[in-house]
């Protein structure tokens, strides 16, 4: 067996340890597709939902509390994740959202998120 250079090395593996068949042929086309369709391609946009929403605007209007102290932010946080709707919501912001709920602030607030950052991510689901 002859070793096939680097961008023929899948196709002609598939060849040689495949039985012929559709899936074959589907698989050598894909392989044989133009770079410049790959480069071009852009995933489909994150399409938010209305609890997704609603989670965005809760966690927005915590940010406007004045005074902005990160306990009381990581707590009301914590509460969002209790909502009954929290379970079915986009996984980023259930992250977001536990990220927040998680902060601790000591006395330089090393470990917690500046407002400006939490803004900038909820801004990210927007932006998508």
């Amino acid at each position: 067996m002859q070793v096939a250079k680097q961008p023929q090395m899948t196709a002609d593996s598939a060849q040689q340890l495949n039985a012929p068949g559709p899936l074959l042929e589907e698989f050598l086309a894909h392989q044989q597709r133009p770079a410049l369709l790959d480069a071009s391609f852009h995933p489909p946009a994150i399409k938010l939902q209305q609890i997704d929403k609603d989670l965005l605007i809760d966690l927005a209007q915590l940010l406007e509390i004045e005074p902005y102290d990160y306990l009381e932010i990581a707590h009301a946080a914590y509460l969002l994740t209790l909502e009954p709707g929290f379970i079915d919501s986009n996984l980023y912001i259930q992250r977001l959202i536990h990220s927040i709920a998680a902060m601790d602030s000591n006395e330089q607030g090393l470990f917690a998120l500046p407002k400006d950052e939490i803004q900038q991510r909820i801004q990210q689901f927007y932006a998508m």
